[in-house]
């Protein structure tokens, strides 16, 4: 494993260029091309403030900057891992030809999924500065650009975890992305996004400390924090919790997913190159 890091920093210009190709390939015949990275979280946000806030009456203020600070870090976790599993099984041809560390395919498309989610959260805080004011929540400028670096590296640690073992089980187990596409879509409705702990403890008293073993809520909340709040990341599902306690909550699973996933995918990339 530490033999397979070592190497990775000697390819860091193949790197380069699969996050450029990437980014190139799937936006070039579009007649709107990169402004699709914008488009698709709208459209949704749009879709879920309509049925979450104004049909279902959700008592939060400004609903909608609460959906955008977990909507699209959500995304980004979903988008690697379900594009980042097949990273290695559609570039098989290039495994075949040339060596290179197959991790770099995988590094690579979680990248490109980073850029468009910086993209989508510029945006979104543009958004957030000009409308999501309130009497009992705001947006803070100042605490997110102070938040936002640590909480990316760690959403992006945690999103690249999770795609590599799928990535190396899925040129192997072919049913595996249809599996995980039906996952992650239920790991998305048992995350709050569009609800909060208050309604799980509301409607679901005796079980809804099970939803805390969630490890995306963690790190949703580094997001919540500054962009809806207006405060350092706190955990609200445990309120007694402080700043350093939601970053050490937010870390663990971190630090897990990208250790144990880049262990489990060194363990099977042997085989890849003979299946692929």
């Amino acid at each position: 494993m530490i033999q397979s890091l070592s190497e990775l920093p000697e390819y860091r210009q193949v790197l380069f260029n699969l996050v450029a190709r990437d980014l190139k390939v799937k936006y070039q015949k579009s007649i709107l091309g990169f402004l699709w990275t914008l488009l698709y979280p709208a459209v949704m946000l749009g879709i879920y403030v309509v049925i979450f806030g104004l049909i279902l009456s959700n008592d939060l203020e400004n609903f909608w900057a609460y959906l955008i600070a977990g909507l699209l870090p959500f995304q980004f976790i979903m988008g690697s891992v379900l594009e980042g599993a097949s990273a290695i099984r559609v570039n098989g041809n290039l495994i075949r030809k040339v060596y290179f560390p197959a991790e770099i395919l995988v590094i690579a498309t979680v990248t490109a999924k980073l850029i468009e989610f910086l993209l989508q959260l510029l945006v979104a805080m543009i958004f957030l500065i000009i409308w999501h004011h309130g009497a009992l929540v705001q947006f803070s400028l100042v605490k997110t650009l102070i938040v936002l670096p640590g909480a990316i590296l760690l959403l992006y640690c945690f999103a690249l975890g999770m795609a590599l073992p799928f990535a190396a089980w899925s040129v192997i187990y072919r049913d595996l992305e249809h599996i995980l596409g039906l996952s992650m879509t239920a790991w998305f409705y048992v995350t709050p996004i569009f609800w909060n702990m208050e309604l799980a403890k509301k409607h679901l008293p005796n079980t809804y400390e099970w939803f805390m073993l969630n490890p995306a809520m963690n790190l949703l909340e580094l997001f919540r924090g500054p962009l809806y709040w207006g405060t350092y990341p706190i955990n609200h599902a445990a309120p007694m919790t402080g700043p350093l306690q939601a970053w050490a909550l937010a870390a663990f699973p971190a630090v897990v997913s990208i250790t144990g996933g880049y262990w489990l995918f060194n363990r099977s990339k042997r085989v890849l190159a003979e299946v692929v």
